[in-house]
C-alpha cells in the first residue's frame, strides 16, 4: 500500500493502512481505519513499537480488527493533531543545512560554504513526499567537484513504511556506502521489486529489529549486488526462508550474496544448525555472528565446500551443552576465532560436567576447548599461545589415558576423538600404577596454595579467609564459584584482586584485577601463596 499523506485544512492527517505514525514520541503502524461498533465515527487501529503502549492485540468486544506482531501492542485512537507523520528528507536537509541567505536552489553545510550535491533531489521531490522520516547523515565526503556526497545514511527508527520510499531516498546518493535501517517497520514485500541503481553500490546494511522475514530479504538481495556486511539481528528468525520438506534442509543452499563477508544473525530464534549449513556455500563469508540464538547442538561440515572461507564465529549466549558440539566446531578447519562464552557446556562446574557428561573428566573449559579445536587461535577474545596448546594437550592426553584405562578403543574415540591423534604427536602415556603415582605427584606439584579473603574494600580489615590448593589452570569463573561457596558472596557480585610487587619500583604494590571469567588464573600470574581479595557483599545484604 502507498504511504502517501495529505493534510486537511485543519492540519489533521489523512492516514492509510500500513502507514507509520508517531504520537507522544512513540512510533506505530496504522493497521485499521474504520468504525468500531457500538461507537460512531472513524477510529484508527495502531500497532505500537513500544510493547508497553498497547492495550490489546487488535480486538474489541470479541471482533478482531487487526493483528499485532507482539501481543498486547495494539490500541484504537481517534485521528487528531497529536498524530505526527514526520517530515520529508528534503525538508529535513533544508532545515539542517540550507543557508537561507544564499540562493534557495543551492544547499550548503551550515556556514562552511561547502555545496551539497542535491541535483537529483528535485527529480524525486514529489515521491519524497511519501518518505516520512527523521534522518541523520552519518558521514559525507567531497567529490572531485568540491561537492558533498553522502556515504553513510542513518535512517534508524523513522516513519518510513515502504521499501520504495527508501529506494527513492537512496537513488540520488551515488556514493552511498552504508545504510542503517534498524528499528523500522516496513510493509511486507510479496514480489521482487525493481529499484534500479538505488542500492547498487551499497556495501553495508543494518536491518536489526525490522521484523521482516528472510524470504523478504531474499527479494531485496538482487538489488544489492555489492553487499559485504549485513546486520540482520533480532528479527525473530526461526529459519532462513522456506524450504522444501522433500529435501534435506542443509542441502537447500542460500544463493546470491556473492560478495558478503560479514553476516550478523544475533538475537534471533534459530535452533537448527541445518539452517546455518544453508549459508555454508556463500563464496566470501568470513565472519558469522550467531550469538543469542537457541542452538543446543552444532553439526560439522557436510562437504569440502562448507564454510571454506569462514575464519570467525560467534556462538556466545546459546544453549550448547555437550562437548560433541565443540568437536564438531573443530572440524571447520579454516576457523581461527571463536566466541562461545555463556553456554552450558562452559558454565557448568567441573563436577557438574562429570555428572551430566562424563566425557569431560573435570577439565577446565578453556583447556578442553583448546584440545578439541586444534585450529582455533583465539578463544572468547583471548589468544591461544603455542605454550597454552602444548600444555593443554600434554595434560589432556595423560589424564584421558589414566581415566579410560581398560576401555575399548572405539569407546575412547567416541568420547575423545583427538586422543589417538595426540598420542601420535606426544607419545602414548604410561598408565601403570607407578606412572599413575608419578602423575599424581606431578599433579600435586602443579597445585598452588591461595588464600581467599573477604573485605569491604582493599584497605579494610579481613572479614573471613580460607586457604585452598587449586590448579593454575582454574578459570576465574570457577575461582569465583569457589569463593561463593566458601565466603557466601554471590559470584556475580564479586570483584577479585590481588597485590603484587611493582616491577619498576621497590616496596610498591600494584593491584591486579581478575576481570576475564574465562581466563585461567595463571594468566594473571597467580602464584603459590597468593592472597586473593574478594570484594562484594554476601547474599542477603
Amino acid at each position: 500500500m502507498s504511504s502517501d499523506v495529505t493534510m486537511t485544512n485543519d492540519a489533521q492527517p489523512q492516514l492509510k493502512v500500513g502507514q507509520r505514525i508517531e504520537s507522544d514520541h512513540i512510533k506505530g503502524t496504522v493497521r485499521f481505519i474504520g468504525e468500531v461498533p457500538p461507537t460512531k465515527g472513524e477510529w484508527i487501529g495502531v500497532e505500537w513499537d513500544d510493547i508497553e503502549r498497547g492495550k490489546h492485540s487488535g480486538e474489541h468486544n470479541g471482533t478482531k480488527y487487526f493483528d499485532c506482531l507482539f501481543p498486547g501492542t495494539g490500541s484504537f485512537t481517534r485521528i487528531s493533531k497529536k498524530i505526527e507523520t514526520g517530515s520529508t528528507l528534503l525538508q529535513v536537509l533544508t532545515e539542517r543545512y540550507v543557508d537561507k541567505e544564499k540562493k534557495m536552489e543551492d544547499l550548503y553545510l551550515g556556514q562552511s560554504g561547502v555545496k551539497v550535491d542535491v541535483f537529483d533531489f528535485d527529480r524525486v521531490k514529489d515521491r519524497q513526499n511519501a518518505a516520512k522520516l527523521l534522518v541523520l547523515i552519518g558521514s559525507i565526503a567531497l567529490n572531485g567537484n568540491g561537492r558533498v556526497a553522502i556515504q553513510d545514511l542513518d535512517l534508524t527508527s523513522t516513519l518510513i513504511s515502504t521499501w520504495q520510499d527508501v529506494a527513492d531516498i537512496c537513488a540520488p546518493l551515488t556514493r552511498l556506502d552504508i545504510l542503517r535501517l534498524s528499528r523500522n517497520r516496513f510493509q511486507p514485500l510479496v514480489e521482487q521489486p525493481s529499484f534500479g541503481q538505488s542500492f547498487a553500490k551499497l556495501r553495508c546494511l543494518a536491518l536489526n529489529r525490522v521484523y521482516l522475514s528472510w524470504d523478504e530479504f531474499e527479494l531485496l538481495e538482487p538489488s544489492m549486488p555489492n553487499l559485504q556486511v549485513l546486520q540482520i539481528g533480532f528479527n525473530m528468525f526461526t529459519e532462513l526462508g522456506k524450504t522444501d520438506p522433500a529435501s534435506p534442509i542443509a542441502s537447500q543452499k542460500i544463493k546470491g550474496l556473492v560478495n558478503l563477508e560479514d553476516l550478523h544473525l544475533e538475537g534471533n530464534l534459530l535452533a537448527d544448525w541445518n539452517q546455518i549449513l544453508r549459508l555454508s556455500h556463500l563464496p566470501k563469508l568470513k565472519t558469522l555472528d550467531l550469538s543469542e540464538n537457541k542452538f543446543v547442538n552444532v553439526i560439522g561440515p557436510q562437504d569440502d565446500n562448507d564454510f571454506k572461507t569462514l575464519t570467525s564465529l560467534r556462538l556466545a549466549d546459546n544453549l550448547i551443552e555437550g562437548w560433541l558440539s565443540i568437536d564438531q566446531i573443530g572440524l571447520y578447519t579454516t576457523l581461527r576465532s571463536l566466541w562461545i562464552g555463556n553456554n552450558p557446556v562452559l558454565t557448568k562446574l567441573p563436577q557438574e560436567q562429570q555428572l551430566s557428561a562424563p566425557s569431560s573428566h573435570g577439565f577446565d573449559p578453556r583447556t578442553e576447548c583448546i584440545v578439541r579445536m586444534p585450529h582455533i587461535v583465539q578463544l572468547n577474545g583471548s589468544e591461544i599461545t603455542k605454550k597454552d596448546r602444548l600444555n593443554a594437550e600434554l595434560y589432556y592426553v595423560t589424564q584421558v589415558a589414566h581415566s579410560t584405562k581398560g576401555m575399548d578403543e572405539a569407546a575412547i574415540l567416541a568420547i575423545h576423538p583427538r586422543f589417538e591423534e595426540l598420542c601420535k604427536v606426544h607419545g602414548r602415556p604410561d598408565t601403570s600404577d607407578e606412572s599413575r603415582k608419578a602423575t599424581s605427584d606431578i599433579l600435586k606439584d602443579r597445585l598452588i596454595e591461595i588464600t581467599l579473603v573477604s573485605k569491604s574494600d582493599i584497605d579494610s580489615p579481613v572479614k573471613a579467609s580460607f586457604k585452598r590448593k587449586v590448579l593454575g589452570t582454574m578459570t576465574v569463573k570457577n575461582l569465583k564459584n569457589l569463593a561463593q561457596k566458601l565466603l557466601r558472596i554471590p559470584s556475580q557480585r564479586q570483584q577479585l584482586v590481588f597485590l603484587t610487587n611493582d616491577p619498576d619500583y621497590a616496596d610498591v604494590k600494584v593491584k591486579v584485577y581478575l576481570k576475564d571469567d574465562m581466563r585461567q588464573i595463571s594468566f594473571y600470574d597467580v602464584t603459590d601463596g597468593e592472597e586473593i581479595i574478594v570484594l562484594g557483599a554476601p547474599a542477603g545484604k
